[in-house]
């Protein structure tokens, strides 16, 4: 067996894809058929069904393997048969009866929800948490509790493969709405037992209320966190089973709370038992890729072994799909391998190769009680009008153990401008965008930063008004923050990127503008600034700046596929804390489209400047988001067609990278 350690960034490719709403395996006769079904649902045309049929059949062999088109296909099937069959043909299973009138009820409100929103009839606003929610639930509801989902997965041949038998306790982590739980209770039968594991409050909702309702005894619902699975400690199963989990386990957790969760399915199991992970792979060849997360199997096996397990069997009936077979060890890792060959990346560690923050993950998960205990007295400080020194220590105690890179140190600098002297606050304000910052927040008895606090850091059951656009706000904060150069050295990073007066250079995914503004002060008058960015409502931030103060900086509305740069005019282009998303976030063409954009608008030799983040090493506090190890970057930036010419790194937590365009 090839060594666990050995991880290969040999191309292209990302190892390990999240997937977004905003997909772009939407294709033109993938919306013509949900424009069909929508059609029908406002005027029971049973033609309408018919031609989403045609193109359902004509799509599925070639495009969006594992997507939804089969579910939606199967409802269309449905709803065309004679009323005589549907019971029989389409609804005789429980499971997939419950499924089809969840969809279906209110004249298929539910499933006109998620055609809507998916496929950009209707537009989620920024910051729709609620509808976002609702929106992936659905997503994950009709892809994996699919009726026809045997035709892209083989499911029966991978079953056969899993050593489930009669009498055996099964756990199933992150279960979603139950398509393998419900399968396992038959497979265990009533002597075995099966406990579905989620942490989803929709998916719980909906597999509570099918147990009760088919008053399944050998099933139990089970809630699980992000630092365990949720299980009793005296209960002990045979097999812990998880599908679709781990890829987000790998890069979307922390790396201790990944260590817990892993920890506790090793309590869990039996000595001899066996953890079971199915997920989708990385496809390199011209076979249709699955159509959202993937994570090189490699990854998990280095990682697991780490932990414990060691893999035993791997089952693949299909290219786009794998389950790995671990047992436990009594070795918790092997030797660090610190003489690897080129292009060879060791991954034997619990420290995951990239960390990805999910923009919709619950405000409790991002931070800590301390933080919540200091934003109370923050709160109350800007109240009471004192205490603002207490608070400030309370934030610097804070810190250096976590959250580096956030706001915490804007509220520090809050606090000092709110207990300075005249003379002392008139200094800290005496840059533009520093006053500009501080009247923004301070309007109305700092207004907006009471309810922002309220709100994130949840200080009260009920908020009066709610903040639609939370997280741009707390971008903003962070990103915007005067005191941004005592935690990243800023002033010293842009010195040593050498931008010169009549440069041309694209900030791109600018943001609020924080290195926008900089960046037209160092080119002056004779310099253009391209700020891109695909949020709209920040960019006509920056476009209100730019008037403003009159700078030389030109907003454009780029595209996650396209930055809209003008062709081989640009010196710099600058990426901060972006090219984590890019690797992680944007799938394969989308990912070749946006980098070639780049490169077409830079200059011959021209340079592409990415500072990102470091992923966890030990000792070292972590920046409080996403990163990626570096050595990602540059793999993939080289086979695209970039030269590391240099690196620097001012802060643990952050490094600068330089690459040249290479000339053709």
């Amino acid at each position: 067996m090839k060594n666990p350690i050995d991880i290969v960034s040999d191309s292209k490719h990302s190892l390990v894809h999240i997937g977004s709403l905003d997909s772009f395996d939407l294709t033109e006769g993938g919306k013509r058929a949900a424009s069909d079904m929508l059609r029908y649902f406002d005027t029971h045309d049973l033609s309408c069904l018919k031609d989403a049929v045609k193109a359902y059949d004509r799509l599925i062999p070639v495009e969006n393997f594992g997507g939804e088109y089969t579910a939606l296909r199967w409802i269309c099937k449905l709803l065309l048969a004679p009323a005589s069959k549907i019971a029989k043909r389409f609804l005789d299973e429980p499971v997939v009866e419950s499924w089809y009138r969840y969809l279906s009820d209110n004249n298929f409100e539910k499933l006109r929800l998620y055609i809507q929103y998916k496929y950009h009839f209707k537009d989620l606003t920024f910051g729709d948490m609620e509808n976002s929610r609702m929106l992936r639930f659905l997503e994950d509801f009709i892809l994996f509790s699919n009726p026809d989902r045997e035709r892209w997965e083989k499911t029966a041949r991978i079953l056969r493969k899993l050593r489930i038998e009669p009498g055996l306790t099964v756990a199933d982590v992150g279960c979603g709405s139950g398509y393998f739980t419900f399968k396992f209770a038959d497979m265990v039968g009533p002597e075995g037992k099966v406990y579905g594991i989620e942490i989803n409050p929709l998916h719980i909702e909906y597999l509570k209320s099918f147990v009760k309702t088919n008053n399944l005894r050998n099933v139990e619902i089970v809630t699980s966190n992000l630092d365990g699975i949720g299980l009793q400690p005296d209960v002990r199963a045979d097999i812990v089973f998880s599908c679709s989990l781990f890829h987000v386990l790998y890069a979307c957790f922390n790396e201790t709370d990944r260590k817990a969760f892993i920890e506790s399915i090793r309590r869990t199991l039996h000595p001899h038992g066996a953890l079971i992970v199915m997920d989708n792979d990385l496809i390199k060849d011209g076979d249709l890729p699955y159509h959202g997360p993937y994570i090189a199997k490699d990854l998990l096996i280095s990682q697991l072994h780490h932990y414990g397990f060691w893999l035993v069997k791997r089952v693949q009936v299909t290219k786009q799909r794998y389950a790995l077979i671990f047992e436990q060890t009594k070795v918790s890792a092997l030797p660090d391998n610190t003489n690897l060959e080129q292009g060879v990346i060791s991954a034997m560690t619990g420290v995951s190769l990239v960390k990805y923050a999910l923009a919709d993950a619950a405000p409790s998960a991002r931070y800590s009680e301390k933080g919540k205990q200091a934003a109370e007295m923050f709160y109350k400080a800007l109240t009471d009008k004192q205490g603002f020194g207490t608070v400030a220590d309370a934030y610097e105690n804070i810190i250096p153990a976590e959250r580096i890179g956030d706001e915490y140190t804007a509220f520090v600098w809050f606090c000092e401008v709110m207990k300075a002297d005249e003379q002392i606050r008139s200094h800290m304000l005496s840059d533009s965008l520093a006053r500009e910052y501080y009247d923004y927040f301070s309007a109305d008895d700092f207004a907006l930063l009471k309810r922002y606090l309220t709100q994130k850091y949840e200080l009260s059951a009920d908020i009066k008004e709610p903040i639609d656009n939370l997280m741009q706000i707390g971008e903003y904060i962070a990103f915007n923050n005067p005191a941004r150069d005592r935690w990243e050295k800023t002033d010293e990073m842009l010195k040593y990127m050498g931008i010169k007066p009549g440069h041309v250079v694209a900030d791109v995914g600018c943001g609020s503008g924080y290195f926008s503004y900089k960046f037209a002060r160092m080119t002056g008058a004779g310099g253009k600034v391209y700020a891109t960015e695909i949020n709209k409502e920040a960019l006509s931030y920056v476009e209100s700046m730019r008037d403003r103060y009159q700078l030389n900086i030109i907003p454009v509305i780029s595209a996650l596929n396209d930055t809209k740069l003008p062709a081989g005019e640009i010196d710099t282009v600058f990426m901060c804390s972006m090219y984590h998303a890019v690797y992680v976030a944007s799938i394969e063409f989308v990912k070749d489209a946006f980098i070639a954009s780049i490169k077409n608008a830079l200059k011959k030799d021209g340079r592409l400047i990415v500072v990102d983040n470091e992923i966890s090493r030990a000792g070292i506090p972590d920046y409080y988001g996403s990163g990626i190890d570096r050595r990602l970057i540059i793999s993939q930036l080289t086979h695209y067609g970039f030269r590391l010419v240099d690196e620097k790194q001012f802060i643990p937590q952050r490094y600068i990278l330089i690459f040249q365009k290479e000339s053709v």
